[in-house]
């Protein structure tokens, strides 16, 4: 299995409310979270935004110098085309986990419904609301990621949960034996105020209908193999 930092990831999550400032005494947060600024300057923007939304950062955190030389998809990549929710850096949503990800040497395939002229990843076009998407991957992959796609407002997989579970198969058979899935998961998964313990039962009980082991649940967002 490839391996990522659990203990950092636990470490992040145990954090109480007012503790985020206690992130800059990390040497691994800090070094992530330069890598995020740089990416966001290399494309065009910047961050205003509390320090504990940093999810690009935490799973740059946790793989480290791992990714150098794994064949990563990541799928809803982002653009640099315009797509604005609201008017900030982030709502556009750029390719930042995907450039990040090729700063740190990995060989990074980025999917979206939106073109990007200027990747310097490869970049493909596609729609994973249609199977069709799969034709324009390569796999196996050894890291597959998937981050705000199965609760992205207005699409097909907002409060869809058929087509969630047919996304996520989908996403496993990308995904080569041993590798590591990166997801966050359908809302719907997580109501509001039930504890952790429920959380990570819902989120196993998911991905195991696509033959995929939790490995580690927390901040909305798993980590698991097949």
């Amino acid at each position: 299995m490839l391996p990522f930092d659990k203990f950092y990831l636990q470490h992040i999550d145990s954090l109480q409310a007012g503790e985020e400032q206690l992130l800059l005494l990390e040497p691994q947060f800090l070094q992530a979270q330069d890598l995020l600024f740089a990416a966001a300057n290399d494309l065009g923007g910047s961050f205003d935004f509390d320090i504990a939304d940093m999810r690009e950062t935490h799973i740059a955190a946790a793989l480290g110098e791992s990714v150098q030389g794994k064949k990563i998809l990541d799928i809803g990549c982002g653009s640099t085309e315009k797509y604005v929710l609201e008017d900030t850096f982030r709502d556009r949503y750029p390719p930042l986990m995907a450039h990040m990800l090729m700063k740190l040497g990995g060989e990074v395939t980025g999917t979206d419904i939106r073109p990007n002229p200027s990747a310097n990843y490869d970049h493909r076009v596609s729609d994973v609301s249609q199977s069709s998407w799969l034709e324009k991957t390569d796999p196996p992959y050894d890291i597959v990621l998937c981050l705000s796609l199965f609760n992205a407002p207005e699409s097909p997989f907002e409060h869809n949960q058929i087509l969630c579970k047919k996304l996520m198969q989908e996403i496993a058979s990308t995904l080569q034996p041993g590798g590591l899935l990166i997801a966050t998961l359908p809302e719907e998964l997580f109501p509001e105020h039930q504890s952790m313990d429920v959380w990570a039962k819902n989120a196993r009980s998911f991905l195991e209908e696509s033959n995929l082991t939790l490995l580690h649940c927390g901040r909305s967002m798993v980590w698991a193999t097949h």
